[in-house]
């Protein structure tokens, strides 16, 4: 190992939430109750918008508005595949610890948004998408913005932390596990994955168990909210999500007569794995034969990926190539998150030995760090932020110590 990685695995997270420590995740974020039922977004968002561009229209979810108007603006960026709801649980935790908002996107071709040409998934029309997007939340009056994005959300943010329209605004960038060299590696890999997956699912709960127990997510309560948004209704081609909400809007009025909940609304009639842990391991423990995720037909065939990510393989290449110089030339403060410590590649080793950005490697979770382990990236952004002075911690943050933790 070198002196880098271990100096890299010496590093200290901020000490972890209480709140969280007691209340919420288990390792991997997983959790020994088998319940896979889908949540709905608005107990992480306040509300969403739907934001008309020359592109089309775009889906985002906002958490409540800050207390004060220069209150950062975290704007999270999903990957391929993902949505906007795979910053819920994440959502939750920073403003939790500090004063921002967080504005989730969803990317052209995902979740809820409604494209002119969803096929046109280039580099420079996603980050066109943003700053359009981003013009007509805040107009000429532009707040001060943290760009987050995960996989090709991170290669999104990079590209667009250097348009000259908002450069003057964008106070910190963060990008979660993606890294030109080995991005570029696993692409030739990349359509034997896709074919690898289930193509459709009996219901949401069957999506939301493949989603786990596949590894794709690893935190039960993360992929219960994200998942619904990945999926749509093959009769209907509307997103999983909307069943959800009217399901929500049934409740709550029924509630109010006193007669029902929304376990008993949408339960389902197959049982679902428990899961178990084994020495830092998790497992599934078998009741009979395990689920088969295979391609359905006839009754059963009933929700489908919302995006066919095979189809979008022109534009690979072209949202990771120069991404590592890219990064390193952002004027903002940068912030790098890994799940591994291999995952550097030369130009960024070279640029992290040079000191001229932050890093941080978080174990026990897969690609989907934010959704695998949504507290401990919370409190490294969090830390970030207070580090560079861009906003305050809030009461229940002030007790955390965030700012303690040396970066590397």
């Amino acid at each position: 190992m070198s002196a880098l990685q271990k100096s890299i695995m010496k590093s200290k997270l901020p000490p972890r939430c209480p709140r969280s420590y007691k209340q919420k995740l288990a390792p991997f974020g997983m959790s020994r109750c088998r319940n896979y039922q889908p949540e709905s977004w608005n107990r992480f968002f306040q509300k969403f918008e739907d934001v008309e561009t020359e592109g089309g229209t775009f889906r985002v979810y906002l958490s409540a508005e800050p207390d004060e108007p220069n209150r950062p603006r975290i704007i999270t960026l999903h990957g391929g595949g993902y949505s906007g709801l795979s910053w819920s649980l994440f959502t939750e935790e920073i403003t939790y610890m500090i004063h921002c908002q967080v504005i989730s996107m969803d990317i052209r071709g995902h979740g809820e948004t409604k494209a002119k040409d969803p096929d046109d998934m280039s580099a420079e029309t996603l980050v066109k998408d943003v700053e359009q997007v981003l013009q007509k939340l805040f107009g000429d009056e532009m707040p001060p913005l943290v760009l987050v994005g995960h996989s090709m959300g991170g290669a999104i943010a990079v590209r667009t932390a250097h348009l000259p329209s908002l450069q003057s605004y964008i106070y910190g960038l963060v990008v979660i596990d993606v890294v030109e060299g080995t991005a570029m590696d696993a692409l030739a890999s990349m359509q034997s994955f896709l074919r690898s997956r289930p193509t459709h699912f009996r219901s949401i709960r069957h999506a939301i168990e493949w989603c786990v127990r596949s590894g794709q997510v690893r935190n039960v309560a993360s992929a219960r909210v994200s998942m619904p948004s990945q999926i749509i209704n093959c009769e209907t081609g509307l997103l999983a999500t909307r069943e959800l909400d009217d399901l929500n809007n049934e409740d709550s009025e029924e509630t109010e007569g006193g007669s029902v909940t929304r376990a008993d609304s949408i339960a389902e009639e197959d049982e679902v794995p428990e899961t178990a842990d084994n020495g830092g391991e998790t497992r599934a423990v078998s009741h009979g034969d395990p689920p088969k995720f295979v391609k359905p037909n006839g009754e059963i065939n009933k929700y489908k990926w919302r995006i066919d990510l095979s189809k979008t393989e022109s534009h690979w290449a072209g949202w990771f190539r120069g991404l590592s110089a890219l990064f390193l030339g952002a004027r903002a403060p940068r912030l790098l998150l890994l799940a591994s410590v291999d995952g550097l590649d030369r130009e960024l080793t070279v640029g992290q030995m040079q000191g001229k950005f932050q890093m941080q490697v978080l174990t026990r979770c897969g690609h989907a760090v934010h959704e695998d382990t949504p507290e401990e990236v919370a409190r490294v952004v969090a830390a970030f932020a207070l580090r560079h002075r861009l906003t305050e911690a809030t009461d229940a943050g002030r007790g955390m110590h965030l700012v303690s933790a040396p970066g590397c």
